[in-house]
């Protein structure tokens, strides 16, 4: 029994003694705790093939684990083949290109596609001007950007706000002036005052940072717009159709 004892002790000898483990490599790196290969290999590593089910569950492990890594082979809901690490509370997918053009990109938005004047004094969805999102985190970034012409005979403040329809809360927005008119007087003895009409331009962007999501909801934001009515009749062009060049609203979603 004791010779057979000391074998034992002899065999664990080398992994007592070294923290590191090289496998295909008898000189692991002393700052790796495993080393596979040693640089003339030419093969690779799998790692464990499983069906996730959705972002937040954690089947078919028991719980979530911080730091598992697993390549996910099924195609459903929120989830896709690919790489996935888990952050202790959901999955998370490891893109390669978040430029694909695919339901993995990191990026939703929608963008105006129809001339639209905004003149309300109230605020009012603007048409299909609306986003819906799967929060993979709990914290996004919210960002909208526009271009567009001054109302004829207008000048009036023009607001933009960013409406969470899934919470019936507001995210943040914008304030800008519009001006299509310039107001000039002449005469030294009866001043009059005269109405030169022009075209001018407005821009505006908005950038806030959403928190407190809860990860795996389906969120939906749209943007609402009105304006403040100056002197003349207020109003707002947004007219992507009829100047695609300079005029253009558009709502992101980046996470």
């Amino acid at each position: 029994m004791k010779i057979y004892f000391y074998l034992f002790l002899l065999c664990l000898g080398p992994w007592m003694t070294y923290a590191q483990v090289g496998i295909g490599n008898t000189n692991p790196n002393p700052n790796a705790l495993l080393e596979i290969g040693d640089g003339t290999d030419s093969g690779g590593i799998i790692l464990p093939r499983v069906a996730l089910s959705s972002l937040i569950s954690f089947s078919p492990l028991t719980s979530h684990i911080e730091g598992m890594i697993v390549y996910n082979t099924s195609d459903t809901g929120d989830v896709s083949p690919g790489f996935y690490y888990n952050d202790g509370a959901c999955w998370c997918r490891i893109n390669a290109d978040v430029d694909d053009d695919d339901d993995d990109d990191d990026i939703d938005s929608v963008t105006l596609g129809t001339d639209q004047l905004i003149s309300g004094s109230t605020f009012a969805d603007i048409p299909a001007m609306s986003v819906s999102f799967t929060a993979r985190k709990s914290n996004v970034m919210v960002m909208l950007t526009g271009s567009g012409l001054g109302y004829t005979s207008s000048i009036s403040n023009l607001h933009f706000q960013v409406y969470n329809n899934t919470s019936s809360t507001i995210v943040g927005g914008t304030n800008t002036k519009v001006q299509n008119i310039t107001i000039i007087s002449y005469g030294r003895n009866s001043p009059t005052i005269d109405a030169i009409y022009s075209t001018t331009t407005w821009s505006t962007s908005f950038s806030k940072m959403l928190t407190g999501l809860s990860i795996g909801t389906t969120y939906t934001l749209k943007v609402q717009g009105k304006t403040t009515n100056v002197y003349g009749t207020d109003g707002a062009a947004i007219y992507p159709v009829t100047y695609p060049e300079d005029n253009h609203l558009t709502l992101s979603i980046i996470q």
